[in-house]
């Protein structure tokens, strides 16, 4: 009968686990079978707590974007995808800066299935737009399950969509 009950509560626990781990890859929307395939993707998803946009990141749809049109302009429309997300907020911004690159520092608030992040954009512009960078760091000291990588595309695609609505040239 012992026995039986210890099945049944690992069992349980199993599940749950199973569940939980499965419910965090779809939240963070997992692309198993995209490149580099689903093993080097299942090692990045357990082992990291990090995404960044630099040219060693092992998934190649997190990358640096380039937005033309003024830098100006281009800038109120990243902060306006910032403010998208509405319980995201600003920690820091150095504002727009002569001849070096700008930072914005942002808080996004965890969840159930996040932890919270820190993500700092850099943004470097010329007379043609603006070369954004992304790093995010979840407080977690254990993986994400891609939700680093999440967050930085999500960012992303909040800016094009303001970008659509107001072009910058």
């Amino acid at each position: 009968m012992k026995s039986r009950v210890l099945a049944t509560l690992f069992g349980i626990f199993f599940l749950g686990g199973l569940v939980y781990f499965a419910g965090d890859l779809i939240a963070n929307n997992a692309s198993f079978f995209s490149p580099p395939g689903p093993w080097k993707r299942m090692t990045v998803y357990l082992t990291m707590n990090s995404a960044w946009t630099a040219s060693d990141y092992p998934l190649p749809e997190v990358s640096a974007k380039e937005y033309m049109g003024v830098p100006a302009r281009v800038r109120e429309d990243i902060l306006a995808g910032i403010r998208h997300f509405g319980a995201w907020s600003i920690s820091s911004d150095t504002g727009p800066l002569s001849g070096s690159p700008e930072l914005i520092k942002i808080l996004v608030p965890g969840n159930f299935w996040r932890s919270p992040e820190r993500v700092t954009l850099t943004m470097s512009s010329d007379k043609y737009g603006v070369l954004v960078e992304a790093r995010s760091v979840s407080s977690s000291f254990h993986a994400d399950f891609g939700a680093t990588r999440n967050t930085i595309l999500r960012l992303f695609h909040a800016i094009e969509n303001q970008i659509a609505i107001h072009p910058p040239v």
